[in-house]
């Protein structure tokens, strides 16, 4: 045995107690859920040739590497791009579907019935206070509800204002994060080609998933092994450069929209979690308070036009029943109305009259057409297209949800710890540390007995 034998057995000691120390940061990270199990891979070191002869000068790590699939990888964040903007979408809608309230007993379509039922019992007995004082009555609760579902609305879009603005504050954080982890793993990784900044690169690709279901990115690494992040063509991140997100107010309406940095140029998406925020927020709600202002708006109209035909008790025209009716967050009942003696129902100017013109204005809940519907018609064509946009979201979050936590699945089988086989592995290199052990020690008692014993008996 030489000292060849010592340096193949310091070698292998040393390989040994690298992979145990893998092994003890895998069991470490068990529970870290961007953690990718790492592995020390070995490698024969060179041969020395003596002639025919070639004799072998131990083991060494080549490089400690992550265990994970980049396919995978790929796969989810193509899916996380399409189950963040229905998620985004999801939720939201199911609150805008909560301010209709149409599974209680106070929402619109209550109070609109009770509100034309009221015209009709005021038709059959004309000249009742009690009658007019319900019609009244009915017609503010019908107001101050189309008010109230204007004010949540809106408080809905301002909300989701907000929130756009902390998503873009996110994005950009994260950019500026993966620009910094570039720049630890290009230093880390470049003494050398066995080195890997594994722990950088774990927390990078965790960034990188959140990323994606933002906004719809693509993310491939140079051969620095730094991350580029580029959105429709344009870069986001290259090394250390950082290209975010900037965002201007519309001065219109005070919302914020989303440009590309240092430019005019609006950022359009269609995926992501951003993008439908910003779509619940720009299109859906906008779309259903333009429509209840429709139905509002196409009542009080038909109303009022009636009601300034008719007589009050005291013989005088009517006047306006409804004021302010351009919207439904500022329409009210004429505040002189009060007086019930002023409500104008009848088509002769004495102080008996008729009830005529109650009957017209209850008829208008099936002769009033707004778009070829009628008004409960319209107002539950409103309430059918928020559920199916919300049922249609929901469903897609759904299923995305399944594909994503499927794929996940796969990817955790390949890069998550599993205790078994890291303790497996552990009694594995314990036996070859011993191993190495021995034979060093054996080495150091051969060269001992030659150093020290070697020629001395007989003396």
């Amino acid at each position: 045995m030489s000292f060849g034998g010592l340096y193949i057995s310091i070698s292998g000691l040393q390989a040994t107690k690298t992979s145990l120390n893998t092994i003890s940061h895998n069991i470490s990270n068990a529970n870290n859920p961007y953690y990718v199990r790492q592995s020390a891979l070995h490698k024969d070191n060179y041969y020395k040739t003596d002639g025919r002869f070639q004799t072998g000068t131990g083991v060494s790590v080549s490089q400690i590497k992550q265990v994970r699939d980049e396919f995978l990888d790929k796969k989810l964040r193509r899916e996380l791009a399409s189950f963040g903007y229905h998620y985004g979408k999801s939720g939201t809608l199911e609150d805008i579907e909560g301010v209709f309230n149409e599974i209680s007993n106070s929402g619109l379509q209550k109070i609109m019935d009770g509100f034309w039922d009221n015209w009709n019992e005021l038709y059959k007995d004309s000249e009742s206070l009690t009658m007019r004082g319900l019609v009244h009555e009915s017609a503010v609760a019908f107001t101050e509800t189309v008010n109230h579902i204007s004010t949540q609305l809106n408080n809905i879009q301002q909300n989701l204002n907000k929130e756009i603005l902390n998503k873009v504050d996110e994005i950009n954080g994260i950019l500026n994060q993966v620009a910094k982890l570039n720049d630890k793993i290009k230093a880390v990784e470049g003494q050398g080609s066995n080195i890997n900044a594994n722990d950088f690169r774990d927390e990078r690709n965790g960034l990188l998933d959140r990323l994606a279901q933002l906004i719809p990115v693509n993310i491939h690494e140079n051969r620095f092994g730094e991350s580029i992040i580029s959105l429709k063509g344009r870069d986001l991140v290259s090394g250390s450069y950082v290209n975010g997100i900037d965002i201007k107010n519309n001065p219109e309406n005070g919302l914020a929209e989303i440009y590309w940095k240092n430019t005019n140029e609006k950022m359009e998406l269609n995926s992501g979690e951003l993008a439908g925020l910003i779509d619940v927020r720009d299109k859906s709600i906008v779309n259903y308070k333009e429509r209840v202002d429709t139905l509002v708006k196409s009542i009080a109209e038909a109303i009022n036009e009636l009601h300034k035909k008719g007589h009050d008790l005291q013989g005088k025209g009517g006047e306006d029943f409804f004021k302010d009716i351009d919207s439904a967050g500022t329409i009210k009942v004429n505040p002189d109305l009060s007086d019930y003696n002023k409500i104008a129902v009848s088509t002769q100017n004495d102080a008996t009259g008729n009830g005529d013109i109650a009957k017209q204005i209850y008829e208008l809940r099936e002769t009033l057409k707004i778009y070829d519907m009628n008004p409960d018609e319209y107002y539950k064509d409103i309430v059918l297209s928020l559920g199916i946009e919300r049922e249609e979201s929901r469903n897609i979050v759904n299923s995305q949800g399944f594909l994503i936590v499927s794929i996940d699945e796969k990817r955790q089988s390949i890069s998550a710890v599993s205790l078994d086989e890291e303790m497996s592995d552990m009694i594995k290199f314990q036996h070859a540390y011993t191993a190495n052990s021995r034979v060093i020690n054996t080495i150091d008692e051969m060269i001992d007995t030659i150093v020290n014993r070697l020629g001395i008996v007989g003396r």
